[in-house]
C-alpha cells in the first residue's frame, strides 16, 4: 500500500445484518476496503457467502476484527477466536487482525503485562506463520466492564511497556485517538508521541465531552467512563485534533488504513460516513500531502 487509505468498519452493524450494510457504507465513503468483524459480520450469511459479497462489490479486507480479550475471563476462548481470525485474514489476503486487552478486578500493570504476553505467545507463532500482524486496540471502559481501570491499554506508558515486553514485528497498536480521549488521555500530547513506534493500524471517529445531566445529541451515542460522559460526533466537530494527529502519523511514515467508525444511529450512518470520508480526505490532502 502506498499512502494512507480510508476503510470503514463492520462494528457499526448487528449480528443479523450481514455485510449488505457494510457494502453500502463503503460506497458512501467511496473507499475500497472494510474492517470485517468476525464472527459478527458473517453470522447471517456465513463466512463464505459474506466474503463473496464483499469480493463482488470490489472490496478488500483491511483488517479482521474480533471481540477477543486475552487478559482475564475467557482467555482460552479468545485465543481460539483470534487464531481463527488470523487464518481468515490470511485467506482474504489481509495482514491485520484486531484484538483487545481485557480486564481484572484489581490494577496490576506488571502482572497484567506478563499474563497477556504469555497468552499471546502461541497466537504470535501463528501470526508469524501467516504473515499477519495482531493489532491491539486501546480502550476505555465503554461498557462498564472494568470499574477498576485494570486495562493497561488505557495508559500509554503501560501500553508502551507491553509492546516493548512482547517485542515482536507481528504485534502492534490499533491507535484509536477517540478511545484515548475517553480514557482522559490527550491523544496528541500523551499517547501518540510515546506509541508511534508501534502504530500499525488506526480507527477514526470524533467525540466530545458531555454532561450526564443532558441527553445525547440526536443520532449520536453516549459513553461513560468512570463517571465522565462522552458523546460521539460528526468527524471534525468534536474535540480531537485530527489535522495534528494525521500530520504526526504521516511524519512518522504511517501508510496504513484509517478506518472510519462513526458510532451513530443507523438512520444517519451513510450520510455521516460520507461526510467523515470527505473531511478525512481533505485533512490528508493538507496535512499529509505525500500520503494522498
Amino acid at each position: 500500500m502506498q499512502g494512507m487509505a480510508i476503510a470503514v468498519s463492520g462494528t457499526e452493524f448487528t449480528d443479523t445484518d450481514g455485510v449488505d450494510g457494510l457494502i453500502e457504507m463503503a460506497r458512501s465513503a467511496q473507499c475500497d476496503a472494510v474492517e470485517f468483524w468476525y464472527p459478527k459480520n458473517a453470522l447471517r450469511d456465513g463466512v463464505d457467502a459474506a466474503l463473496r459479497k464483499l469480493d463482488r462489490a470490489g472490496l478488500r479486507t483491511a483488517c479482521v476484527s474480533t471481540p477477543s480479550q486475552l487478559y482475564g475471563p475467557g482467555e482460552a476462548d479468545s485465543v481460539a477466536l483470534l487464531q481463527e481470525a488470523i487464518t481468515l485474514a490470511a485467506r482474504t489476503g489481509c495482514n491485520r487482525v484486531n484484538t483487545y486487552f481485557g480486564h481484572a478486578p484489581l490494577v496490576d500493570d506488571q502482572r497484567a503485562t506478563e499474563a497477556y504476553a504469555r497468552a499471546l505467545a502461541p497466537v504470535l507463532d501463528l501470526a508469524a506463520t501467516e504473515n499477519v500482524v495482531i493489532v491491539l486496540e486501546n480502550e476505555f471502559d465503554a461498557f462498564g466492564w472494568d470499574p477498576a481501570g485494570s486495562d493497561i491499554s488505557r495508559r500509554p506508558a503501560a501500553l508502551a511497556a507491553l509492546f516493548a515486553r512482547v517485542d515482536s514485528p507481528w504485534f502492534g497498536l490499533n491507535f484509536d485517538a477517540a478511545n484515548f480521549f475517553c480514557a482522559a488521555v490527550s491523544p496528541v500530547r500523551d499517547a501518540l508521541p510515546l506509541l508511534l513506534p508501534w502504530v500499525r493500524y488506526a480507527h477514526v471517529k470524533d467525540v466530545r465531552r458531555a454532561s450526564v445531566a443532558e441527553p445525547p445529541r440526536d443520532g449520536w451515542i453516549r459513553y461513560t467512563d468512570h463517571g465522565r460522559a462522552y458523546d460521539t460526533a460528526p468527524l471534525g466537530t468534536g474535540e480531537l485534533d485530527w489535522p495534528e494527529l494525521i500530520g504526526s502519523l504521516a511524519t512518522a511514515g504511517y501508510d496504513g488504513h484509517l478506518t472510519l467508525e462513526p458510532h451513530c444511529v443507523p438512520s444517519i450512518l451513510l450520510t455521516e460516513t460520507a461526510g467523515a470520508a470527505d473531511y478525512l480526505r481533505e485533512v490528508i490532502k493538507v496535512h499529509a500531502p505525500s500520503h494522498r
